[in-house]
């Protein structure tokens, strides 16, 4: 196998060391079904969001407003809840909704106002969060949520999690579309080489408005699914999900396909979780995981750009005519 085939799987081949080193040095704590059920389902908003941030991404966008709007999503959960007595589902529903407008509001101004995307997402994270202060007022806001909702956050099917299984569906219903639609085509093209798209036929500026929808409503899910989960919220509860997400996806960006890709985003969301969760259980501090996390990113960033150079060198010398 080739140097490019090794950093295609390398985050396989991570995943394996980190899950053969701490179970060597914490085989009570880390070699459990608890503990791989924690990774699980610590990972699944994790996942969540970044398979919703992929299709920006792929469409050559950057989304940086995903966690401000999850946490609109979950604040809105809990303070609707607890101050109407609408059913808990359209509540989620409206939270989603919500989220998506936000999102779609985002593309909008980059499709057609041609605005770059990392301000914008900028500003629409501090328009997400004003909101979420709003509504919070500075207090953490326990919800009124169904039984049968907090079963979905809480509870398995079997020994998987239910937020990993929806995680799972989630991730192949966006492979098979990414990766064997036309709709997928065209968002890759669009990515690829804006221009060439337009020229092609493909309508960039309503693939890019779609893209930031999407990803802001794969935000609100996660948001929903978040306070299904724990039951309460802050004004802050997406901002930690930032470098984690963005770490997962550069680093995916790195594997398998060399592009954005769903099996590349999961792997990488699954070793950062493994590490993560393996560096708790050492008793280490937080800020152990945060340099953890930004460390992938750093690694993930710097292969992407190595790997960019090699592949210019190569089509360079592939162009070069043969001499006589």
């Amino acid at each position: 196998m080739n140097r490019i085939g090794l950093v295609r799987f390398s985050g396989i081949y991570g995943l394996v060391a980190l899950i053969i080193f701490f179970g060597a040095t914490q085989p009570d704590l880390f070699l459990t079904e608890t503990n791989l059920k924690v990774i699980l389902v610590n990972s699944a908003i994790t996942g969540l969001l970044a398979i919703g941030m992929l299709v920006p991404m792929a469409a050559g966008l950057l989304d940086l407003s995903f966690g401000s709007i999850a946490g609109l999503s979950a604040v809105f959960m809990a303070w609707a809840t607890t101050r109407t007595d609408i059913d808990t589902y359209v509540v989620a529903l409206a939270a989603i909704l919500l989220a998506g407008a936000l999102g779609l509001g985002s593309g909008l101004l980059v499709a057609f106002i041609k605005l770059d995307s990392l301000i914008v997402t900028l500003g629409m994270s501090s328009v997400a969060l004003g909101i979420t202060e709003y509504l919070s007022q500075g207090n953490t806001l326990t919800a009124n949520l169904s039984p049968s909702f907090v079963h979905i956050g809480l509870d398995s099917i079997g020994p998987i999690p239910i937020l990993a299984i929806i995680l799972a569906i989630l991730a192949v219903c966006m492979y098979v579309w990414l990766e064997h639609t036309p709709g997928g085509r065209f968002v890759l093209a669009s990515g690829n080489n804006y221009n060439a798209a337009r020229l092609a036929g493909i309508n960039v500026p309503k693939i890019q408005s779609l893209a930031l929808a999407f990803s802001g409503l794969i935000a609100g899910l996660a948001g929903v699914l978040l306070i299904a989960r724990v039951g309460s919220a802050t004004s802050t509860a997406g901002q930690g999900y930032l470098l984690p997400v963005v770490a997962a996806l550069f680093l995916g960006s790195t594997q398998v396909l060399s592009r954005p890709n769903v099996v590349g985003t999961i792997i990488a969301v699954y070793l950062l979780g493994t590490g993560v969760q393996g560096i708790q259980l050492h008793g280490n501090q937080p800020w152990v995981s945060n340099m953890f996390n930004g460390l992938v990113l750093l690694a993930a960033i710097s292969v992407a750009r190595l790997r960019g150079r090699q592949s210019r060198r190569l089509n360079r010398k592939r162009t070069q005519p043969q001499a006589a």
